[in-house]
Parts: structure tokens; sequence; C-alpha cells
């Protein structure tokens, strides 16, 4: 059976069990009332079969055996003005019932005693006729009749009640249809085949619906569309991410070929030839670079699956000289002794080499990498000098391709690095950014038990 159709039948019993119940509420008030006009119709009838007595006339014993038949009563029993009459036989009675006294407290207790109590015997009815104030009656009349009385309109307040309910819940249950759960049933549909063929799966229709639903729906064919979109980026990078490692096999030993030439070249005894090879071994280590970086976004936040225990100061020692061009852009290192962590020297080096080298492109003179221990690990935070980042390139800052904040920049190295830090359970933030310069914060967690690199 369809998920819909499931919830459909749900919808109607439930909304037929409430409308029921209710009903059976609101008919129980009135079944106490027919309880009551029951009894007192009872001495209503004692009181008419008695006039022609008062009034001095004589019945038979048959007579009287047949009035009472015909009152559904087993004795009759009248004071007034201080006479008595008595029609039938006394006969032991189970319970007394004072009708004018009735707290309604009791009227309710035994109308659940005559629904539901099958026990049998006699019951003792007494009260004033309506419109009477000097006479007093009291009729013994059959549990059974009373009983039988009260389920028969019991049973007939109750097929009535059904038939309320059923009626109702089926128009619920058409408009819930209508304006839920056919809506829902499509929206479920949408995301199965969506959840199925993400890729080729279309948009859902435009809805006009102003309400919830309707919003509901436009948020799901936005999320989609956002996913898609996700999806198809993610698939074009696996795609160049595949083919630069590739290209990045064959490239590592053509520049290490034109690196060895260009070292040769740097010997040279004419500064022009000197000039151009240092320009040529900048173009080596930026190819170098941006294959590498492409390499690392392919590989995104996969965790690091193989360890080694890094000197922190030896790391941020390294990626300083790496960086540092004297006299224009220096780099200070403040590193305790004894800060390690669990990782891939290689990656994390490529994190500080891609700060440092936005410091300097940004124009900084002066840059700085400190070590502080954390809660779970290190921290080490890259500050400079420099003129800070545009607003409205914060906001982007860590987004492949579009984060760069320099012109003609691909916008790697910060999405690269983040994904980095993360492969190793930490993250890279930013943590200010103004006129006196930036702060990057890299958090590494200290695995003390990682494996070493093969």
């Amino acid at each position: 059976m369809p998920r819909s159709s499931r919830l459909s039948r749900r919808v109607f019993l439930l909304i037929a069990a409430l409308v029921t119940a209710c009903s059976v509420l609101v008919h129980l008030p009135g079944l106490i009332a027919f309880r009551t006009d029951y009894l007192e119709h009872r001495l209503i009838d004692a009181y008419m079969a008695t006039i022609a007595l008062r009034a001095g006339g004589t019945l038979t014993a048959a007579q009287q055996a047949m009035l009472l038949e015909q009152a559904h009563l087993i004795g009759i029993e009248l004071h007034s003005k201080g006479a008595a009459l008595r029609l039938g036989a006394p006969a032991p009675v189970g319970r007394d019932i004072l009708l004018d006294r009735e707290p309604p407290a009791q009227r309710l207790l035994r109308t659940l005693q005559a629904l539901f109590d099958n026990s049998r015997g006699l019951l003792r009815v007494s009260g004033i006729p309506p419109g009477e104030q000097d006479v007093w009656i009291a009729v013994t009349l059959d549990a059974v009749a009373l009983r039988r009385a009260v389920r028969q309109n019991a049973i007939e307040a109750l097929a009535l009640s059904v038939a309320i309910s059923l009626v109702t819940a089926g128009l619920v249950q058409l408009g819930l249809i209508r304006l839920l759960l056919r809506p829902v049933g499509r929206l479920t549909a949408q995301l199965a085949a969506f959840h199925a063929d993400p890729y080729n799966t279309p948009p859902p229709p435009p809805t006009i619906r102003a309400d919830e639903i309707g919003e509901l729906q436009r948020s799901l064919a936005a999320m989609e569309a956002e996913v898609q979109t996700a999806l198809k980026r993610e698939a074009r990078l696996a795609a160049l991410g595949g083919a630069v490692a590739r290209i990045h096999h064959d490239l590592k030993s053509i520049l290490a070929t034109v690196s060895f030439a260009s070292a040769r070249l740097a010997d040279a005894a004419d500064p022009r030839s000197r000039q151009l090879t240092e320009l040529l071994a900048q173009s080596v280590r930026r190819a170098a670079n941006l294959c590498a970086r492409t390499l690392d976004l392919a590989r995104g936040e996969t965790p690091v699956a193989q360890r080694e225990r890094i000197d922190l100061a030896v790391l941020c020692a390294q990626a300083a000289t790496a960086a540092a061009r004297p006299p224009e852009f220096q780099v200070t290192v403040d590193v305790p002794d004894g800060a390690t962590v669990g990782g891939d020297p290689e990656r994390l080096a490529r994190v500080l080499g891609n700060l440092l080298a936005n410091s300097h492109e940004a124009g900084a003179k002066q840059s700085s990498l400190t070590a502080r221990p954390a809660a779970t690990g290190w921290t080490i935070e890259m500050m400079d000098d420099g003129p800070g980042l545009p607003e409205a390139a914060r906001a982007r800052l860590f987004e492949p391709f579009v984060g760069s904040v320099k012109t003609g920049g691909n916008g790697l190295g910060l999405a690269t690095s983040r994904d980095i830090a993360r492969a190793h359970g930490g993250e890279l933030e930013l943590v200010e950014s103004g006129p006196h310069g930036v702060c990057f914060r890299l958090t590494l967690p200290d695995h003390a038990h990682g494996k070493p690199v093969a």
C-alpha cells in the first residue's frame, strides 16, 4: 500500500475516533437526563393511575394488576394530606431512589450503573409529581426495564454519533487530501526520485501556494538546485583532480629538469642570465605549487590515513625560511620547545606556506608564526602588518575559484589549506582582519600515536 494511502487511512480513523469520543461525552448528559425523565414518567403514570382511586372509586385485583402492567410498575404507594393508598403487594427492593433529592454526581453514577450493571432486582423511586405540592408518591419497578430503556437510548445515540463521525471524518479527510496529503505525497515522490538520481531529477513544478506547504515546496526546489550545482561542481573537481594527478606525475620530472638547468645557469657570470634564472626558478615553483594545490583540492577533507610526529618549531622555521624575502618581507617564529603534533608534514608545510605567501602578496612587511597549546592540541597563529582583507572577500574567503583576494588569483590557496586542516581533524579560520593586518589561526589536534608515513 502506498505510504500516502496509509497516512490517509490513519487520519480518517483518528478523526472518526475523536469525533465519536466527543459525541459520547456530549451525549452523556443527555443519557443522564433520559434516565431522570424515564423515572419521572413512571411517577407521573402512577399518579395518573391513582386518580380514580383517590376520587373514591374501587378496583378489583385484576384491574389493579392490569393498571400496574400498563404503567410498567410492580407497586404504587401514594400519600396525600394524611391519606395513604397502595397498589400491588409489597416487595423487597434493592435500591431506594429519592428522585427530587438526587445530586448530579449520584445521577451520573446511577446512570452508568443502569447502563453497565447486569444485576437484577427491584427499585423503589419516590418523589413529588410535577405540579403537585401535597402529594408524595413512590413506585416499585424492575431494574431490568430501566436498564433496557437506558441501553436502547445509548445505542441510538452511539449509532448517531458513529454516523456523524464517519461523515465528518470523510469530509475532513477529503479536505486534508487536497490541502495536505496529496502535496506531501508529491514532495515525498520528488525526494525519492532525487535520492535515486540527484544528477538528472528535474526540479518540482513551481507553486503559487502561500502557506507552509508552498514554502516547503519552494525550499525543496531551491535545495535540490543547490545540491545539483554542488554535485556537478564536485564532479568537475574530481575529474580535474584525476587529470591533474596524472599531469603532476609527468610535470614533476619536467620541472626537476628545468630546476636543475636553472641552478646551473645561476652560476653564470652574466647578471642578466642570473636575473632570468631567478624568474625561471619562481615560475617553476609556482607551477609546482599550483599542481600541489589542485591535488589537495581534489583530496578535500579526506582524513589523513598515515601520520608522523611533527616538530612544530622545525615546521614553522622551514616555512618562514622559504617564504621570507628580506628585507622587504620578514617572518619571525615563536614556538615552545617540545611542541609536536601528528600529521603529514608536507601538506601542513603547504598550509603555512600559503598563508605566508598570501601575506607577502597582500603587501605585508612583517609576519609571525606563533604556536600555543590548546585544549586538544596546538594552535598556530599567522599575524602580519598588511592592509587587511576587503569586506566583500571575507564571506567567500575559503571557496575555491571565487575566494581569491588578489587579481588573477585562482582562490585555491586558502580553500585547500582549510581542507588540509580539516583532514587532520583541525580547522583554519580567520580570526581578525583590519587596517593593521590579519590573523589566521590553524588548530591541530595532538595525535600522540600517529602512524609513520611509509
